[in-house]
């Protein structure tokens, strides 16, 4: 307890004291009077008697007691979900909006959502309550805008808002030059050029150029150049004699020449590669260092050896996440190479397809071709045969009409040939040829 707190109640207590000391009698001696000061001094005391608990005061707890959060059986914690914002409401980054389980209301425009379904601002600005029929038809989403009176959603072709109060500006970029001179007047760098002699390319004659090695796939002459194997050539030659296989032998000469176009391709990259690293040898950086020395740096001798990753010792050890994205990218190559080879393998048997159904419709409209002039052939040899049996019998009556006698006989009137009629007639006709015909061989035996 304060010692201003003290001051009335001690005030009191002395005023009393002297109170009682004046009114005391005169023929009272000095050891009675030193007696009642000593009893009122007690009084003064501060203890936990009754009689000084004006002097003591009245001491309150400092700290509210706190009891046990219990809750009846039937109840549970309550969740306090539901919204914690309301529409035209200005919230800033990071103010919960919405708690909810389940996807009741779906983030919109500057909205995030959380883990627990929970929506939050992402940018500071005025809560709006809308549906959008072009994003879903029946969902419903939280956005935040930026302008009070602006009304979500947008229009589909809208220009996308932003807070940013800026102009859009091309930005300049100042070329700083490079110091090339030291403070003290010394060349920063020194580049050498070393001759490394490099072996001129072997002459080509006729006895060499005939000579091949033979690679994968395909020829390699002694000058480079990728020729398609011999082989493919017999196999074309051989497989054309036959209908269908001509294709499956075209299909393997193009794979064969686009294997040896690849291995043309990697050798010349590895010239160009062998190049470039003699002229990196060749070339020699030297920087000034804080001795005053010129030296190469590390990295630059260890680039001597080759370019990071091709040599081992020479790549940098990566993150483990950068390991995963690298395993990563191979895996879908390895993958886009499987789909696309796929792909290219379905193409090349739909050509096939294609190829063999326009020859098989080829054939057919040959056949019929054939068929069509076997069909004229026949009726021009049949109306050719029938021409000669007409002019053979015309001769054959003409002879017989002199040799019998001239008969009177009457005239008929003959009705017209019913078809049937004419059918019969014509094997008359056939019977007259074949009596005729041993005439003519006696005749002839007699002239023999």
């Amino acid at each position: 307890m304060h010692l201003a707190q003290l001051r009335q109640p001690l005030t009191r207590a002395a005023a009393n004291s002297c109170h009682s000391v004046c009114r005391l009698p005169t023929t009272h001696s000095s050891v009675s009077a030193t007696a009642l000061l000593s009893e009122q001094f007690a009084h003064l005391r501060i203890g936990p008697t009754s009689s000084n608990i004006a002097v003591q005061g009245r001491r309150y707890a400092s700290v509210k007691a706190q009891g046990a959060y219990r809750l009846k059986p039937k109840n549970t914690i309550p969740k306090k979900l539901g919204a914690k914002k309301t529409g035209d409401q200005y919230v800033i980054p990071g103010n919960i909006i919405y708690k909810q389980r389940g996807t009741l209301w779906h983030p919109g425009e500057n909205t995030i959502m959380g883990r627990d379904h929970t929506i939050h601002a992402a940018v500071a600005g005025y809560v709006k309550y809308y549906r959008d029929p072009q994003r879903h038809p029946d969902r419903q989403y939280i956005g935040v805008v930026f302008n009070r009176n602006d009304k979500l959603p947008y229009q589909k072709d809208a220009p996308r808002k932003r807070k940013l109060g800026l102009v859009a500006m091309p930005r300049k970029v100042e070329e700083v030059e490079k110091p090339t001179v030291s403070a003290s007047g010394l060349p920063l760098w020194v580049t050498r050029h070393e001759t490394i002699e490099i072996p001129p390319p072997a002459v080509t004659t006729p006895a060499a150029a005939g000579k091949e090695v033979k690679g994968k796939g395909a020829r390699v002459t002694a000058s480079g150049a990728a020729v398609v194997p011999a082989s493919s050539s017999t196999i074309s030659a051989s497989s054309s004699n036959n209908g269908g296989s001509s294709v499956i032998a075209e299909l393997i000469k193009e794979k064969l020449a686009a294997r040896a176009e690849y291995n043309a391709r990697q050798s010349a990259l590895r010239k160009l590669q062998q190049q470039k690293m003699l002229a990196r040898r060749g070339t020699r950086v030297l920087r000034l260092m804080n001795n005053y020395s010129y030296r190469e740096t590390n990295w630059e001798i260890g680039r001597l050896i080759g370019d990071p990753g091709s040599v081992p010792g020479t790549e940098k050890v990566g993150s483990r996440k950068a390991k995963f994205r690298a395993r990563r990218r191979r895996r879908n190559t390895f993958l886009l190479g499987i789909k696309e080879r796929k792909l290219a393998k379905a193409d090349r048997r739909e050509e096939y397809r294609r190829r063999v159904r326009e020859k098989r419709e080829q054939r057919l409209v040959q056949r019929q071709e054939f068929v069509a002039k076997q069909r004229e052939a026949k009726k021009a040899r049949e109306a050719k045969e029938g021409g000669v049996a007409e002019k053979s019998e015309k001769k054959e009556v003409k002879a017989e009409k002199p040799a019998a006698a001239p008969k009177v006989e009457e005239k008929k009137v003959e009705k017209p040939k019913t078809p049937e009629a004419k059918k019969e007639s014509k094997p008359k006709v056939e019977e007259k040829k074949a009596a005729a015909e041993p005439k003519k061989d006696s005749k002839t035996e007699k002239k023999e």
